[in-house]
């Protein structure tokens, strides 16, 4: 699957380099790997719904807030945090998303590959990738979330 500057379908929707915003990474507070991850899910998850009905899909782009889960990821790898822990966590994440079409989860699996058949130091970018991908699609349409939640509520 191609994605990035190279695909043409993407070229017009990607914010210039460079991403992430490494002075606001530096400027953010110190937390231990246990806080990151947390800080990282609340960003996620706090991202400002949009109606996707009054939207054409193929002209949107991601809201300014993504830059903090993607400034937080930058710090979490940037400071050693333990990868298998962080990959966890978006798993958890993106096991909420049907607004894709499962495509949460194939992004997901393809930052999990890609991360372990990159070689350093370029293999953190797709951990900062995957949680910037799971806070564009996060929240849009988690019906099949939903209602699995209240069939495993109502067994």
């Amino acid at each position: 699957m191609a994605v990035g500057p190279g695909d043409p379908l993407d070229r017009g929707r990607m914010e210039p380099y460079p991403q992430p915003d490494m002075e606001a990474v530096a400027a953010l507070p110190a937390r231990t790997q246990e806080e990151l991850l947390d800080a990282i899910r609340h960003s996620i998850y706090s991202q400002p719904p949009i109606d996707v009905s009054t939207v054409n899909l193929g002209t949107l782009r991601a809201v300014p807030e993504v830059k903090e889960t993607v400034n937080l990821a930058t710090q979490y790898v940037k400071a050693g945090c333990d990868p298998k822990a962080f990959i966890a966590r978006l798993a958890e994440i993106v096991c909420h998303d049907n607004f894709t079409e499962m495509h949460a989860f194939k992004h997901h699996q393809s930052i999990v590959e890609e991360y372990h058949a990159t070689y350093e130091p370029w293999r953190w970018m797709h951990l900062v990738c995957g949680a910037q991908a799971a806070a564009i699609s996060f929240g849009k349409n988690m019906a099949v979330y939903e209602e699995y939640l209240e069939l495993l509520h109502a067994a």
